[in-house]
């Protein structure tokens, strides 16, 4: 068995009696990485500990270290118990104990506390109305403006710059972010710049992340539900001349496409009318909709080969 422990997300002060019970109960201990503040009570305790840290030097990829660190410990763990230990609490941000989970190999998770707890009290938000969390690889689509955003794994000014043009897509350059070096740390630093300000900064490390705050950003959620609300504070429904006048308006739209004039937002939202009204009549189901478009969506450039 594998003892999954969290470490806390800042200092020793972090660490439950139940992580302390563990460290001290004579198992071979593994560290994914030493670059921990709570590493000084195993220091101070004399607990003898084996740290991962030498694969990020060995290797090329994330993927590649965190392969190997499941496949190290699946191996030690074989004919004896083996504790491992990881930053925070096992199950935020965590990939080798999502890799560990998705082995199905016997293991026990000690929760400690998340850096979470400590960037909501560095910016100081309340998560009680959605948090959206995302590491730095996230593309566009994964954002909600309607969120506040907690993004991790922005180690360096090349991630930072990356991550700024890719949220730059989602919402306005002049929106607001926090960067949070070492949360929760006596050196923490919370700084609040605009977006397009990230890459600016030099002194990003493996204890940094961003926070963005909800914006006035529009994103299709928003829309959908804008436009069901109009429906159903103005009393639309669809008969034969409603469904008659969106149609025409649909294929109006769609003669004046061009390559220098595009008129796809009003055939888009003509579209999504349809549907909600078609929806609210009972003639079709959303989330059958859904399936069918992502079910066509493999063969939908086929026609432009």
């Amino acid at each position: 068995m594998i003892n999954v422990v969290g470490l806390g997300s800042t200092s020793a002060k972090d660490l439950t009696l139940e992580a302390v019970k563990i460290m001290k109960n004579e198992n071979k201990n593994f560290l994914r990485t030493d670059r921990h503040n709570s590493l000084s009570f195993f220091k101070e305790n004399k607990i003898d500990y084996t740290s991962f840290d030498y694969l990020y030097d060995e290797m090329d990829s994330f993927d590649k270290v965190y392969s190997k660190v499941v496949e190290i410990l699946i191996q030690e763990s074989k004919n004896k118990d083996i504790n491992y230990f990881v930053p925070g609490t096992p199950l935020v941000a965590e990939k080798t104990v999502k890799m560990l989970i998705e082995k199905e190999i016997d293991i026990n998770i000690i929760n400690g506390i998340s850096f979470i707890e400590p960037v909501l009290a560095a910016v100081g938000r309340d998560a009680v109305d959605g948090l959206l969390f995302l590491d730095s690889d996230a593309n566009k689509f994964d954002f909600d403006t309607r969120r506040d955003t907690i993004i991790t794994q922005v180690y360096n000014k090349r991630i930072a710059s990356d991550l700024s043009l890719e949220l730059q897509e989602i919402y306005d350059e002049e929106d607001l972010a926090y960067v949070i070096t070492n949360a929760g740390i006596d050196d923490e630093i919370v700084r609040e710049i605009k977006i397009y300000e990230l890459p600016r900064l030099d002194d990003y490390n493996h204890q940094s992340c961003v926070y963005i705050p909800r914006s006035e950003g529009k994103n299709l959620n928003i829309i959908l539900n804008k436009m069901s609300s109009i429906i159903n504070k103005e009393d639309l429904y669809l008969n034969e001349d409603n469904f008659k006048n969106i149609k025409n308006e649909i294929i109006k739209n769609s003669n004046s496409i061009s390559m220098d004039y595009e008129n796809e937002e009003n055939i888009l939202a003509l579209s999504l009318l349809l549907i909600l009204l078609k929806n609210n009549e009972g003639l079709i189901d959303l989330r059958q909709i859904y399936n069918k478009i992502y079910k066509r969506l493999d063969k939908i450039a086929i026609f432009l080969k």
